[in-house]
């Protein structure tokens, strides 16, 4: 994960804690899609967390559940979904949010970082050029706008610098 994706995200986790008020990290649960640990995790900025599950359709390290982020039903009991990186690499991006919609409670916050342009494709390891038979699309903020139009407190940043897109949205 690149300085900029993790510094977005430990800014919003850092938010996340500061809004709880008596909530502290020990209570809180959390979901990672895409959770293969290619180069940097978000867990660590979880430790101590209630529970912290990853999911990721290969496997690895980071890795909890094995499969698609589309078909774990997180039963509305966690407090926060983290996607990192991951949703330019699946074709049904918007399967990732629909999945997270599942996962949290009410209340509970949905943190996303993800290519957008002019970020040029690179692989799942973070290599550019031949993508080797892997999906890539960049994610559209204008679009990514539209599939989180059901949830609440919305903020969608696009980096046209880096070729990111950060989001942070709540779970009415």
């Amino acid at each position: 994960m690149h300085i900029e994706a993790w510094s977005f995200l430990a800014n919003a986790i850092t938010r996340i804690h500061d809004t709880r008020g008596n909530e502290h990290l020990s209570e809180l649960r959390v979901l990672e899609f895409g959770a293969h640990d290619v180069n940097g995790s978000p867990r660590q900025l979880f430790n101590g967390c209630a529970e912290y599950v990853g999911v990721d359709p290969w496997p690895g390290r980071g890795v909890d559940w094995m499969g698609k982020a589309q078909d774990y039903d997180g039963k509305g009991r966690f407090d926060v979904v983290i996607t990192a990186e991951a949703m330019e690499h699946d074709p049904d991006a918007q399967g990732q949010v629909i999945s997270a919609w599942r996962a949290l409670k009410p209340g509970g916050t949905l943190i996303l970082t993800a290519a957008a342009d002019p970020r040029l494709p690179h692989r799942c390891d973070g290599y550019q050029g031949d993508l080797a038979g892997e999906y890539y699309g960049n994610i559209d903020p204008e679009v990514l706008r539209g599939w989180l139009s059901d949830w609440v407190d919305v903020a969608i940043t696009h980096d046209t610098n880096h070729g990111d897109v950060y989001a942070v949205a709540v779970k009415p």
